[in-house]
């Protein structure tokens, strides 16, 4: 299993071309092996492609914008060839799909699994990524359970350690229901400040990673990335929590 970063984290970095080059370079430094990108990205997707080679640090997944993919998958399957990825994620349910009502989730669920189907002719994945709703329970299931059984199998996941601890759960038991699903785990520490989640950088929470990091490979995993919603200082978070996962695969 590969360790690297969510290109999120950095996010406020890469404005431009420049951005994307050091933050390249520095991870590279810091022992990361893949990126993952987010969004909508402030460079051409060709010049990522060749970063990402030049640097050696694979593109392993992406996170797109929910309007594009229902507007312009083969754009969106164009860059991603571009930057040589062949997983495609979805960060997170459109509210228009969370209502409280199943047949909105059926909605959802239709909609990966043709997603899933199109990406699938040009050899590539659809993946969704949880936040803590998906553990609300909608008209009596809970709806990340659902999501699982109802997908097709090539609609594939990216369980986030830290939204699934706040949704009650511990997050091997998501990596473990999900077990042949996934192609990136998010890695994202946690703990609670006054009865409040509170994001924390990898290693400096409560989360056991060593234990998250065994049902990952056990689930047949091939990449955990390092992700940090929020931190005033991004780089350094991510450096630190590079450093204590890869002593973790070592030891």
């Amino acid at each position: 299993m590969k360790i690297g970063v969510q290109l999120y984290s950095l996010r406020n970095s890469l404005k431009n071309e420049k951005g994307y080059e050091t933050a390249f370079a520095r991870l590279k430094n810091m022992g990361a092996e893949v990126v993952q990108v987010s969004g909508r990205l402030n460079i051409d997707s060709r010049r990522l492609g060749e970063l990402s080679r030049e640097y050696g640090l694979p593109v392993c997944i992406s996170h797109v914008p929910f309007g594009r993919l229902e507007e312009e998958p083969e754009q969106l399957i164009c860059e991603h060839k571009d930057f040589g990825c062949c997983n495609m994620g979805i960060g997170m349910m459109p509210a228009k799909y969370r209502t409280g009502k199943l047949k909105d989730i059926d909605l959802f669920v239709k909609f990966l699994n043709d997603t899933a189907e199109l990406l699938k002719k040009e050899g590539m994945t659809l993946s969704y990524h949880n936040h803590w709703f998906e553990f609300d329970r909608t008209e009596g299931h809970v709806v990340m359970d659902y999501l699982i059984e109802n997908t097709s199998p090539q609609v594939m996941f990216i369980p986030d350690t830290f939204w699934i601890k706040v949704g009650g759960y511990a997050p091997e038991e998501y990596i473990s229901k999900a077990a042949g699903r996934i192609n990136t785990v998010h890695l994202k520490d946690y703990c609670k400040i006054l009865g409040i989640p509170v994001f924390r950088a990898v290693g400096k929470g409560n989360l056991d990673f060593r234990s998250i990091l065994d049902a990952s490979q056990k689930a047949g995993a091939e990449n955990a990335v390092i992700e940090l919603d929020k931190s005033p200082s991004p780089y350094r978070s991510v450096g630190f929590g590079l450093n204590y996962i890869n002593k973790l695969q070592i030891t």
